[in-house]
């Protein structure tokens, strides 16, 4: 948590893009398989798991209801499971909380 993930979610954001938190301290196979499951198409922090993925720019618009991030449950039940939530759903959150 630092000024750097401010910056970096903003840019995925103007980006029209979607971000995947992913905890360092996360197993090393539960991070594989997320990636795995979310196939990203950028990683802005490389991590020991990621062969294969590289740092290339998205060139999109931002659009309400296109994905923000997704959010991976527990798994306590099973595997894992990526929840999405739209740019919209971030905002409606935001007017609540006000």
């Amino acid at each position: 948590r630092s000024i750097d993930l401010v910056v970096a979610l903003y840019a995925v954001h103007k980006a029209g893009g979607a971000y995947l938190p992913v905890d360092r301290d996360y197993p090393a196979d539960r991070i594989a398989f997320m990636l795995e499951d979310a196939a990203p198409a950028v990683v802005l922090e490389e991590l020991p798991v990621l062969d294969g993925y590289s740092s290339e720019s998205l060139g999109r618009t931002v659009d309400p209801s296109s994905p923000a991030y997704v959010i991976y449950t527990s798994g306590s039940t099973g595997r894992p499971k990526g929840v999405v939530v739209p740019h919209a759903g971030i905002v409606n959150r935001l007017l609540w909380m006000q």
